[in-house]
């Protein structure tokens, strides 16, 4: 190998210390230390993809399963180590825990990962979050210490925000007459994934077929008037919501209806999203408002809202939980009327809400609340050349597509992973769109 190629190897290998990870992790340690000393355990040992992700800031560990496990964090007062085999460990320390303050433990690949564990658990009071033999499962107290965020995930948590918005907008905007719910779906999951973000999960339901199935993903049926469009992302383990409704031409009169009651519903649920706030008293609140307008039994065809951290779901709104909302906790709230569905991703802060999946070029509705303007999400109306169907009833409002004469400037190039090495192998950024005519200033403005 010559001398200019063994420089330029050196120089990307070369590791830098993500300084806000490093701290994050510290924070994250001595919750496990309050947590060990509440239980009387000497270790805490996490083997769920989820609680790795927590511990160690971000890490992505996706081949670690409680079933089939090949990598484990075993933690005690003093010290953090990871135990894995030699195939993953080279990755591991230089792409997702370096400087982190972890130690190591492995073994060979084809040695099982239990032996290893074993020695490590061997004469200790251990807690983990598998029910793994010999030790305690305390899965709901970790759960409980992964919340409120920490200021490292709720920055993180508003970048993804609006890149999840960004690509269910944009993708949501480039529907026509014809296009399946899978293309729609498609979309949403190559502008997630070029900018190394999970699409979890998606929803496209075409012409109202959310209002018969609540929990409706997406498939090969086309976009004939109108369509909801839903996404949970995932990235450094974090998770947010956003759903958005389109439509070509001029919505039926029934689906207007019907979303301005589930805006009604929508604003009061994130306006009473407060701290100190149990989730069965601003159920109460949200509860009211479906009785007011005759929908009574409407809730009960859906689920309402979830509080959001390293699962999509780490609390699920219900009339009778006794969950207390923090300081620093997500929310993302997701009624639904008839065919009509909306959601956006909140913050809890201690000035009331942040809208994280807010945008500067969807159409908005205001509800006042308590004397408070609320803004929601309105439809998007995209113009049509095609024929109005004979018959239909619509609305006599109209509203224009906003990205027909919003113009995007373009932004210096950006990563959305943590600082690992010095340098990139490549000067061409990740938000190059090149089958689009919007660029990322719509989410990094």
């Amino acid at each position: 190998m010559s001398g200019g190629k063994t420089d330029d190897l050196k120089r990307r290998r070369q590791l830098v210390q993500d300084a806000s990870r490093a701290e994050d992790v510290e924070i994250k340690h001595e919750r496990v230390r309050e947590l060990l000393k509440s239980t009387g355990g000497d270790a805490l040992l996490l083997q769920d993809p989820v609680n790795i992700a927590w511990m160690t800031a971000g890490a992505d560990l996706t081949r670690s399963t409680p079933d089939n496990c090949q990598t484990s964090l075993f933690i005690t007062e003093d010290a953090r180590l990871v135990a894995t085999n030699a195939v993953d460990s080279t990755l591991i320390f230089e792409r997702e825990v370096f400087g982190l303050g972890f130690q190591l433990k492995q073994r060979e690949w084809f040695q099982p990962h239990s032996a290893l564990i074993d020695d490590l658990c061997r004469g200790r009071k251990v807690i983990s979050d598998s029910g793994y033999e010999g030790t305690r499962n305390a899965t709901r107290r970790i759960a409980k210490a992964r919340l409120p965020l920490t200021r490292l995930e709720v920055d993180r948590l508003r970048k993804l925000s609006q890149v999840a918005t960004y690509a269910v907008e944009v993708s949501a905007n480039n529907i026509r007459s014809g296009t399946t719910e899978a293309e729609v779906a498609g979309e949403i999951s190559h502008r997630l994934l070029k900018r190394t973000i999970t699409p979890v999960r998606i929803q496209v339901c075409a012409d109202g077929r959310n209002e018969r199935f609540r929990h409706w993903a997406f498939g090969e049926s086309p976009i004939d008037r109108c369509a909801v469009v839903s996404c949970t992302a995932r990235r450094w383990g974090l998770h947010s919501a956003v759903t958005r409704t389109v439509c070509l031409g001029d919505w039926p009169l029934e689906l207007w209806e019907a979303h301005q009651r589930a805006v009604l519903v929508h604003a009061t649920g994130m306006y009473f999203s407060k701290h100190d706030e149990p989730l069965k008293d601003v159920w109460q609140k949200v509860k009211r408002i479906y009785e007011k307008f005759g929908l009574g039994c409407e809730w009960q065809l859906a689920d309402q809202a979830d509080v959001l951290g390293y699962r999509p779901s780490e609390v699920q709104l219900t009339p009778d939980s006794d969950f207390v909302l923090q300081t620093g906790m997500p929310v993302f709230w997701h009624p639904s009327v008839g065919p009509a569905l909306m959601g956006d991703t909140v913050l809890i802060t201690k000035q009331g809400f942040e809208r994280l999946t807010d945008s500067a070029v969807w159409p908005k509705l205001h509800v006042k609340v308590k004397g408070v303007d609320v803004e929601c999400p309105g439809i998007l109306k995209i113009q049509t050349t095609l024929p109005p169907t004979t018959g239909a009833q619509v609305s006599p409002i109209q509203q224009d597509s906003p990205f027909a004469s919003h113009s995007f400037e373009v932004e210096p190039a950006g990563r959305m992973d943590s600082v690992w090495e010095l340098e990139l192998t490549s000067d061409r950024s990740i938000f190059d769109e090149e089958d689009s005519p919007f660029s990322e200033e719509s989410v990094l403005e």
